[in-house]
């Protein structure tokens, strides 16, 4: 009996594992592209790197992540013996990816992140890129979440990210010999990964509102003065 929820244990985690990567994805790829029509504003040195690059290293390592723990799920429950071949560092027969109730929380926050970002893309439609963009026949759009906060893709991709960390911190049990992937993942590691959160996008919720002060003018003025940033009547 115990081993039989051992199996379906795993089985519910490669599918949680491959479903909640597909959804960060989908969730950090680039809806649409700015063209030279548009009007996009000088961000400061570093912001094309921030925009393109660092969103494709995440879908990387989110992969490798997903195939190793995945690879390892499976091999547990098929073929138990072949784990010290594929995975010689695993001097444990302790189970490495234990279904824990941060693994649960991690999940939950990739799924909710994951189907936000993706109802964010929607509502916008050709006005959302990972650029500040103003396009000739730009809209203030009020509507699905955007009619409660004005920022709902930041707060949605926050809990992406965060959710993705408390899954894939476990990356960590596979390889114990890995410096890099044991301080990525521990205390300095997570205070880090939260530094950099706050600083980029506070950095670039200012400009974008800026832009968009200038744009719009009083509309801004009054959607601004009507709704929060983040959370509905919070902040």
């Amino acid at each position: 009996m115990q081993r039989m929820f051992y199996d379906i244990c795993s089985f519910l985690q490669l599918f949680l594992l491959l479903f909640t990567t597909i959804l960060y994805h989908i969730g950090m790829s680039n809806p649409n592209i700015s063209s030279t029509r548009d009007y996009v504003p000088y961000e400061g040195v570093g912001s094309k790197f921030l925009v393109f690059a660092i969103p494709k290293i995440g879908q990387f390592f989110t992969w490798v992540s997903t195939l190793s723990q995945a690879l390892y799920l499976f091999l547990q429950t098929f073929s138990p013996a072949s784990i010290s071949t594929l995975f010689p560092q695993i001097s444990t027969s302790n189970n490495l990816l234990p279904f824990t109730s941060i693994a649960i929380l991690g999940y939950i926050f990739m799924i909710i992140g994951g189907f936000g970002r993706i109802w964010c893309y929607r509502i916008l439609g050709t006005f959302f890129t990972f650029e500040i963009t103003i396009r000739d026949t730009h809209k203030l759009i009020k509507t699905g979440p955007y009619a409660y906060i004005r920022h709902p893709s930041y707060m949605f991709v926050c809990i992406l990210a965060f959710g993705m960390f408390f899954v894939h911190q476990r990356l960590a049990n596979l390889f114990p010999n890995s410096t890099w992937l044991n301080i990525q993942f521990g205390p300095v590691g997570f205070f880090l990964f939260c530094l950099v959160m706050i600083v980029t996008i506070k950095r670039r919720v200012t400009r974008e509102e800026e832009e968009l002060a200038k744009n719009f003018g009083r509309e801004w003025i009054e959607y601004a003065s009507k709704t929060k940033r983040f959370i509905p009547k919070i902040i």
